[in-house]
């Protein structure tokens, strides 16, 4: 009972702490009302073009490795929820080379904050939660629409999956600050890791051996998104709960990973 009280007034402080830092954030936003109406459409018409390729695809593409191309879209669609959710959450990563660049980083570390929880998740972008909303929205009309969420079992299931996927992206995102605390370099590590996330769009039963092996349990974009989608459309694997064991001990090795990484760190002034 303890500990739970304790957990709870955590959460609490660090809920209201991020609520403030999304204030201060939509303030600044909105001084620049024109760039973030860019950033918006820009967005969504990235979205819309990934339909649209995927659509024009159609007629040529009935059958994809013993997928239909309606299942083809939910893994898409999926795909979409997580990267769209992991960037509008962990936002902070991409905002984190400037501050150990200049020494901002310091200052981080001297405030009674978990540094993790402000380099990570502590500069929301309200541009972010503006794209989400018709990303979301059209993604869960189409599989609410298609009868994806008709089982409460397999629904709960697919949630399970989508939040073990989130714990693979936070590792990842976690792995990439250290990489930014040990050479001064995120911007690269970033774009390393969005280039491979891309291969989860699409079933990883289309890549041969060792590569579907590879972005399974190596870089497990497969357990990230394929396996919520699998589970969503009724062709989740005997021995899906792996995945979740992966995700699991990826997330454990990242914290570890930052412990040494903020042990090993040499501020700007030294």
């Amino acid at each position: 009972m303890f500990i739970l009280k304790k957990l709870s007034r955590i959460v609490h402080r660090y809920s209201s702490i991020w609520v403030l830092f999304a204030k201060y954030s939509v303030q600044q936003q909105l001084s620049s009302q024109l760039a973030a109406f860019f950033f918006f459409v820009g967005k969504v018409f990235r979205f819309v073009i990934s339909i649209a390729f995927i659509l024009l695809l159609r007629p040529h593409a009935t059958n994809l490795m013993g997928y239909t191309f309606q299942e083809v879209i939910v893994f898409f669609l999926v795909f979409t929820l997580i990267d769209t959710l992991s960037q509008m959450i962990m936002r902070g990563v991409y905002s984190f080379e400037p501050k150990i660049r200049t020494g901002a980083f310091d200052f981080t570390l001297t405030k009674p904050l978990n540094p993790l929880f402000q380099a990570l998740i502590g500069s929301p972008d309200f541009n972010d939660v503006l794209a989400a909303i018709p990303l979301f929205g059209f993604s869960f009309w189409y599989l609410i629409g298609h009868g994806y969420f008709a089982e409460m079992g397999t629904s709960l299931l697919f949630l399970l999956y989508l939040a073990n996927g989130m714990l693979i992206a936070a590792a990842f995102h976690i792995f990439v600050l250290c990489v930014g605390i040990a050479f001064l370099e995120v911007d690269n590590a970033v774009w390393m890791y969005r280039d491979i996330i891309q291969m989860g769009r699409f079933p990883i039963d289309i890549y041969r051996e060792p590569m579907r092996w590879i972005v399974t349990f190596i870089v497990p974009t497969g357990i990230m998104i394929s396996y919520p989608a699998r589970e969503l459309i009724g062709k989740a694997s005997n021995f899906a709960w792996i995945g979740l064991v992966v995700g699991v001990v990826l997330f454990v090795l990242s914290l570890l990973t930052w412990k040494r990484a903020l042990k090993a760190y040499s501020s700007a002034s030294s």
